[in-house]
């Protein structure tokens, strides 16, 4: 691993979003997301657009100087940076091994914490790892017996877009043990997760919530939207 590199794919994603800012739109975005960082004020596609053409030039990461890079990122005010850092990771996520779930992964999943870092971690990397790393179940179980809400949504979500290839019963598993639980963001992910599968196993989805009867409305509502015509799509 070398600083260069490190310093310089920093220096060039600052480079590239800085000059973007715009601050009336920043006022906004942080507002939006109840403050738990200030914003440059980009809208994704020029933020993206911006990247790709400051990134093209530079050598390739390995995979430590993107965990390093990872959280350089992550340390900046802007949350910006953080989504650029996800954004890295999901571009490298086929030549990482299954201990960068580990580290970076988790710290950065309690770094400032929010669900727009936490749902993109979980696109950009723990959902594709734990499918290639199957032993990686037994990560997601402590992260689901931690205690944290945004651990705990990361595990319940970690199975999204495996379709048929879903295990049902270990989906099952980490949803009922929080089914009555109301805090919102454990709820929803709870939802999503069961609506993720639901019209690949709809009886399935409805059997869980048939007998389920304390799962919290939220969760309820976003498992049979797809499947239940009172609910609205």
């Amino acid at each position: 691993m070398t600083a260069t590199s490190v310093r310089s794919w920093t220096d060039a994603t600052r480079a590239a979003l800085e000059p973007l800012a715009t601050p009336e739109r920043a006022s906004g975005m942080q507002a939006y997301m109840k403050d738990v960082a200030p914003f440059l004020g980009i809208p994704t596609p020029e933020r993206r657009a911006a990247q790709r053409a400051a990134w093209s030039t530079l050598d390739p990461l390995t995979p430590g100087e993107l965990a390093e890079l990872t959280a350089t990122l992550f340390s900046l005010p802007e949350r910006e940076f953080a989504y650029a850092a996800c954004d890295l990771i999901g571009r490298y996520q086929r030549t990482l091994e299954a201990d960068f779930l580990s580290d970076p992964v988790e710290p950065l999943l309690l770094a400032r914490p929010w669900w727009d870092t936490v749902d993109s971690l979980v696109t950009a990397a723990v959902c594709p790892l734990t499918r290639r790393n199957p032993p990686l179940v037994d990560l997601m179980w402590q992260w689901w017996n931690s205690g944290d809400r945004w651990l705990v949504r990361a595990a319940v979500c970690h199975q999204r877009g495996r379709k048929e290839d879903t295990d049902l019963d270990l989906l099952f598993a980490m949803c009922s043990g929080y089914a009555g639980d109301r805090e919102f963001f454990i709820a929803k992910a709870i939802g999503w997760a069961l609506r993720d599968v639901s019209t690949l196993f709809p009886d399935h989805v409805r059997g869980f919530v048939d007998d389920h009867p304390d799962l919290s409305p939220v969760a309820r509502r976003e498992a049979l939207r797809k499947i239940d015509p009172s609910f609205p799509r």
